[in-house]
């Protein structure tokens, strides 16, 4: 079954409504100029009590930016400059890559911290996530080829499109954010209804 990430989270009750719907895990961004940042004490609010079997992620810059936040994975852009850390609790940790163009797959080759799984989103030189835009599937492809790694596809996914997205690249995990959403950080409960649903549906399609 394919496991689906809500991201950007930043209430009570769009985690709820995302936990209702059959989400696998939240994800809440702790970096300070998204503007679907949460601070530690209103992620404490929010996700202090998560719903059953939904999974908590702390989206970081940093693996260490995530000492505040107790959440269950740290999904993280850049390596923290204490080996010691990147070697600690690898079991939780997302790496993240933004994926321009073939280069990015050499990065991915290179990359040899043991983690649980690769993140892969679109490259946009203003933002980190949540842009709203696709990249060329064909590198997902490559990139899970490459890794050996768990794929968690993101950017630009919605209801309409990610049936078509699991046809390319058959990840492990889809992300999505602004994809549901009706202002950045505001979920459409309607959209994650329907993300969700499109993902089931083609998983039930492979069986």
């Amino acid at each position: 079954m394919t496991r689906v990430k809500i991201c950007g989270i930043t209430n009570r009750e769009d985690a709820e409504a995302a936990a209702a719907y059959g989400a696998d895990a939240l994800g809440f961004i702790a970096v300070p100029h998204s503007p679907r940042f949460v601070s530690p004490e209103r992620f404490e609010e929010i996700a202090a009590q998560p719903p059953l079997f939904v999974k908590r992620v702390v989206v970081v810059m940093h693996p260490e930016d995530a000492n505040n936040y107790p959440a269950d994975y740290i999904q993280y852009y850049h390596e923290t400059t204490d080996k010691g850390q990147s070697r600690r609790n690898t079991h939780w940790r997302i790496k993240c890559f933004r994926m321009k163009d073939a280069s990015t797959l050499d990065e991915i080759q290179a990359f040899s911290d043991p983690v649980s799984a690769l993140l892969l989103d679109t490259y946009h030189k203003d933002k980190l996530g949540g842009a709203g835009e696709t990249f060329n599937w064909d590198l997902a492809v490559e990139a899970k080829r490459l890794s050996g790694k768990a794929i968690i596809l993101a950017g630009g996914l919605t209801p309409e499109n990610v049936a078509d997205a699991l046809e390319a690249v058959r990840p492990e995990c889809v992300d999505v954010a602004s994809g549901v959403e009706s202002s950045p950080g505001v979920k459409d409960h309607a959209k994650v209804k329907a993300f969700i649903k499109a993902v089931r549906a083609w998983d039930a399609r492979q069986s």
